[in-house]
């Protein structure tokens, strides 16, 4: 018994120490290594011909707008003109002033509607380009094998500005230097136009009198 104690305790020992000499000589797993890339976003949104596009629809919408609350504001107009040449208190006066205030109160309300939806679309429009170039560089990252992708500025540092808060901005920059092959932005800013189909050009508007080839003009 005594002998099956001491073969027992020594098979204990003997596999302890195997397993210690396994765990050291272990390799230990390949490390990634770390590839940093860099995305000046501001010039992504500035050269990206779509944001410029969706601006530029956004900006007619608001025209539209403006020259809807342009007319109400003339309407108004006319009537403040009017009402100097009638007698206060007479019913056509009342009437037109009544007209005023409810043309007022729509310009006002026209104004701020427009202002919301303004600022609304254009939050929209930024948001939506930031994820389109979020997922381009997602992908370029991948298939290139960056581990991780920071944004930045790549304007160069100008200290001959003049202007305190500038150049105190620039000295701020999070990215002190960097190789030129680690700015991926004109890759990514490539790749989102070449995606985006360049806008129809629009019609030019037809000048009054133009006739369509084919008609005859009395």
């Amino acid at each position: 018994m005594k002998k099956l104690i001491l073969a027992l305790t020594a098979a204990l020992c003997l596999s302890g120490i195997l397993g210690t000499v396994q765990a050291q000589t272990a390799k230990p797993a390949a490390a990634v290594p770390v590839k940093i890339g860099l995305v000046d976003m501001a010039r992504v949104f500035k050269e990206y011909k779509k944001f410029q596009s969706l601006r530029d629809d956004l900006k007619e919408i608001m025209e539209t707008r403006m020259k809807e609350a342009q007319a109400i504001a003339t309407e108004a107009k006319t009537i403040s003109e009017e009402i100097k040449l009638l007698r206060q208190g007479s019913a056509e006066f009342i009437a037109k002033e009544s007209r005023l205030t409810e043309l007022t109160t729509q310009f006002q309300t026209k104004q701020k509607v427009a202002q919301a939806e303004y600022v609304r679309k254009e939050a929209e429009i930024f948001e939506q380009i930031y994820v389109e170039a979020r997922d381009v560089i997602k992908l370029y990252s991948e298939h290139f094998e960056y581990t991780l992708v920071l944004r930045f500025n790549s304007q160069p540092l100008d200290t001959q500005s003049g202007n305190p808060q500038e150049i105190a901005n620039n000295l701020n920059k999070l990215v002190v230097y960097h190789r030129a092959q680690d700015d991926i932005t004109d890759a990514i800013v490539e790749f989102l136009n070449r995606k985006f189909p360049a806008p129809s050009p629009k019609p030019a508007p037809r000048a009054a009198g133009n006739t369509t080839p084919g008609t005859r003009t009395n």
